[in-house]
C-alpha cells in the first residue's frame, strides 16, 4: 500500500500508534527472537573506548535489552521513543537506572548542542522514518556527535519508497534504500564507516535482511 494514499495517516502517526497498540505484544516478540542487537552494543562500545559517555538512543522501545545494557556501560543514556506507551515500559524496566533519560517524541524533533554527544544508537528505528527523513536525520546526528564520536545503526535494504503493511495486528510504515545508498548517506554525512554488514533474521517465519552499520565522526 502507498505510503501517500489518502487512506493512511502521516507516517509518524502510523508509527506512534501502531507501537502505542502493541506494546506488550511487540515486547515479547521482540525478546524471543535472536539479534545481533547486543553483540553490537558491546562492539561499539569497545570502539568508543569512553567510560563517561553520554549516549542518545533513538527507538528504546521498553528498554530491554539495548537501553539496560547501554545504561549499564555508559555515564548517561538518554533514550528516545515515538511510542508512550513504550516509554511507559521503560521507565518500569529501567527503574533501577539514574542515570537514564527517557524522552517521548518523534526523533525528527529532537534538538541537541552540536558536538555533545559521544554516540547515537539507532536500531530498528531509523527505517520507520520516510526516506528524505533519513538522510535528514542521519546528517542531525553527525552534527550531535563530538569528535570521534560513534554511531550504530542497522537499516532496511529492500530499497522501499515507503509502504504501510499489517505487522504484529495492527498497520505500521517503513522505507529503506539499497545497501549501497545506505552507505553513501552515512558516508556522505561525514562519517567514516568502521564496519558493516547484512544480516538475515528470522521473522514470522521470513528471512529479513538488515544492514548493521558501525560508523565515527571524522
Amino acid at each position: 500500500m502507498d505510503s501517500d494514499s489518502p487512506q493512511n495517516p502521516p507516517p509518524q502517526q502510523l508509527v506512534q500508534e501502531g507501537y502505542d497498540a502493541m506494546a506488550k505484544e511487540y515486547l515479547k516478540w521482540a525478546t524471543q527472537k535472536q539479534t545481533p542487537r547486543e553483540d553490537k552494543i558491546k562492539h561499539l562500545l569497545g570502539e568508543l573506548k569512553k567510560q563517561d559517555a553520554t549516549i542518545l538512543e533513538l527507538g528504546c522501545g521498553a528498554g530491554i535489552p539495548g537501553t539496560q545494557l547501554l545504561a549499564q556501560q555508559c555515564q548517561k543514556v538518554i533514550a528516545n521513543d515515538i511510542s508512550e506507551a513504550q516509554i511507559l515500559s521503560a521507565k518500569t524496566a529501567l527503574a533501577q537506572f539514574d542515570n537514564v533519560e527517557l524522552v517521548h517524541g518523534d526523533m525528527m524533533a529532537l534538538a541537541f548542542e552540536p558536538a555533545t554527544l559521544n554516540a547515537i544508537v539507532a536500531l530498528y528505528s531509523l527505517f520507520h522514518l520516510p526516506r528524505d527523513e533519513q538522510k535528514i536525520m542521519v546528517q542531525k546526528l553527525f552534527s550531535w556527535l563530538a569528535p570521534t564520536g560513534m554511531l550504530l545503526c542497522n537499516l532496511g535494504v529492500a530499497n522501499d519508497p515507503g509502504s504501510v503493511s499489517d505487522w504484529l495486528g495492527t498497520k505500521m510504515f517503513w522505507s529503506q534504500f539499497d545497501a549501497a545508498t545506505n552507505l553513501e548517506i552515512i558516508r556522505q554525512a561525514g562519517f567514516e564507516v568502521v564496519s558493516q554488514e547484512i544480516i538475515e533474521e528470522m521473522e514470522d517465519g521470513r528471512l529479513i535482511p538488515f544492514q548493521w552499520i558501525i560508523a565515527r565522526k571524522h
